[in-house]
């Protein structure tokens, strides 16, 4: 309370007017979107429409239980991510989590085989290059509530460090560092996800 109390109120005031206000569908959640999930939800999707700039990928995987092997049914995954420019772009009529997001963002729901694919652009690193391009994804198996997995990272990012590289195995088929290939006018690349327990 003491540190409230030293903060100087316009700093208060800037706070208390970025709560999202009650007629808002924004969610307290920062990253969190599975939920908003359209009722026609597939096992592929694509976030980047043919007119957005930027360079075109097609990522796909399966997804699987945590035991690896056996492929998981009714999973939504949400994904979001900037554009060529590195910004979280908007039209202006977002709602719940796109207002964060912005409308580079979709939602994929695994079927029987826990298949998935999804085509959009290469995003760009933020403008300050802080950290590497990425594409963010969260996860909401049912009955459970939603969780954040590693980023999609690009081998070929110069802004990768051996932390990025070392978080999980090389080659392992679970790896969320993608090794983009040229097919036809498409980047593509794939990675497997395995669920938490």
């Amino acid at each position: 309370m003491k540190l409230l109390l030293s903060l100087p109120l316009t700093i208060i005031l800037f706070y208390c007017s970025q709560a999202p206000n009650n007629n808002e569908t924004q969610t307290d959640c920062e990253w969190c979107g599975a939920n908003e999930a359209p009722d026609n939800t597939t096992s592929n999707t694509v976030i980047a429409g043919k007119n957005e700039a930027g360079e075109r990928i097609k990522l796909t995987g399966t997804v699987y239980k945590s035991d690896g092997i056996t492929p998981a049914e009714n999973v939504v995954l949400y994904l979001y991510h900037t554009n060529a420019k590195g910004i979280y772009p908007r039209r202006g009529n977002e709602k719940g989590n796109g207002k964060r997001h912005g409308y580079l963002r979709g939602w994929i729901k695994t079927e029987a085989n826990g298949k998935y694919s999804f085509e959009t652009i290469k995003p760009a690193a933020y403008p300050g290059r802080t950290e590497p391009a990425h594409i963010h994804i969260t996860v909401k198996e049912p009955n459970k509530p939603e969780y954040w997995l590693k980023s999609y990272l690009f081998e070929d990012d110069d802004l990768l460090t051996d932390k990025d590289r070392k978080s999980d195995a090389k080659g392992d088929r679970f790896y969320h560092v993608i090794d983009l290939r040229s097919k036809d006018d498409l980047m593509i690349g794939s990675r497997d996800i395995r669920l938490r327990n």
